[in-house]
């Protein structure tokens, strides 16, 4: 059993995290780290429409980590709405002298695919869609 379903964590349907992510934004990006499903797929980072149309596809449970002090967090199903009190964001854990940078607001989950001893980050990658918004935009003269 991996640190995620020995600690505080809940399960979700991998179509309810995609639902989760295009409620995000529509422009938005997101970067995987350790899910060797998931890398062999798609390319990192990715828009958010083609890693929920991937979700969808696969189309598989997931466990996804609470926070410590969630009391609830059983390993009970759970769908979109919740994930908004369980999302972790960067900020949470950066110690900076100065200015926040840009990205510490960027979003995060740890999650694991039922099944498979893989534990893996999803995070938003804000810094990316501001340049992929940027390079797509009409060039003004």
């Amino acid at each position: 059993m991996g640190t995620i379903q020995a600690g505080p964590h809940y399960e979700l349907s991998s179509s309810e995290l995609a639902k989760w992510l295009e409620d995000q934004a529509a422009n938005g990006w997101w970067n995987v780290d350790g899910d060797p499903l998931l890398t062999g797929r798609l390319t990192f980072p990715c828009p958010v429409d083609e890693l929920a149309t991937e979700l969808r596809k696969i189309n598989r449970p997931l466990y996804v980590q609470a926070r410590k002090e969630d009391d609830s967090a059983d390993g009970h199903l759970i769908d979109a709405a919740a994930l908004n009190e369980i999302v972790a964001r960067f900020s949470e854990n950066l110690h900076v002298s100065g200015p926040m940078p840009k990205w510490a607001d960027d979003r995060l989950l740890y999650l694991c695919w039922q099944g498979s001893p893989h534990e893996w980050l999803l995070a938003e990658d804000s810094a990316t869609a501001e340049q992929f918004c940027e390079e797509a935009a009409p060039r003004r003269k």
